[in-house]
């Protein structure tokens, strides 16, 4: 069935004006290999989520994502907020290898729009241990609500 003309021409004329057709949701712009540079690929990654206190929804507040640059030796993690993007909240990422020395551990906190990170630790062959975590404020509650959630990987991949 043909598209009545009535209805092709204003489509016509927003698509030509740059205006979208649809709206749709927009993500997070960071990515975690876009944040820790060049030549870096994501390897692992766990999602971070909390339950709303009055009504028991599940909600994703962010992705930490451990990644691994094959030439430089180098692991490099960045939490990626997944809801209240542009908005500070308060955002970690770590990431360390053993054995512990001033240059076997980073980490990254603070009140961020998007993300924490990136951390790196030079670990080719060895164990790392990798996390982060978000505290973040639930719009829609008469009383201010908090939710967190964090994580911290055991010790893996490498060596």
């Amino acid at each position: 069935m043909p598209i009545p003309r009535k209805v092709l021409i204003p489509l016509a004329l927003l698509a030509l004006c740059g205006a979208p057709v649809a709206a749709t949701a927009a993500g997070n712009p960071y990515t975690a290999a876009g944040v820790c540079g060049p030549g870096y690929a994501p390897i692992d990654r766990h999602k971070l989520f909390a339950t709303a206190p009055y009504d028991g929804a599940r909600v994703h507040l962010a992705t930490i994502v451990l990644t691994y640059n094959s030439s430089t030796g180098r692991n490099c993690v960045v939490t990626l907020k997944e809801r209240r993007l542009g908005k500070p909240d308060h955002v970690y990422a770590q990431v360390q290898t053993r054995p512990a020395s001033p240059t076997s551990a980073d980490g990254d906190a603070g009140r961020f729009r998007y993300f924490a990170g990136p951390t790196y630790v030079y670990a080719p062959g060895r164990k790392v241990r990798w996390g982060g975590g978000t505290i973040q404020r639930l719009p829609g509650y008469e009383v201010p609500t908090f939710v967190n959630s964090a994580y911290l990987s055991p010790w893996e991949h490498g060596g």
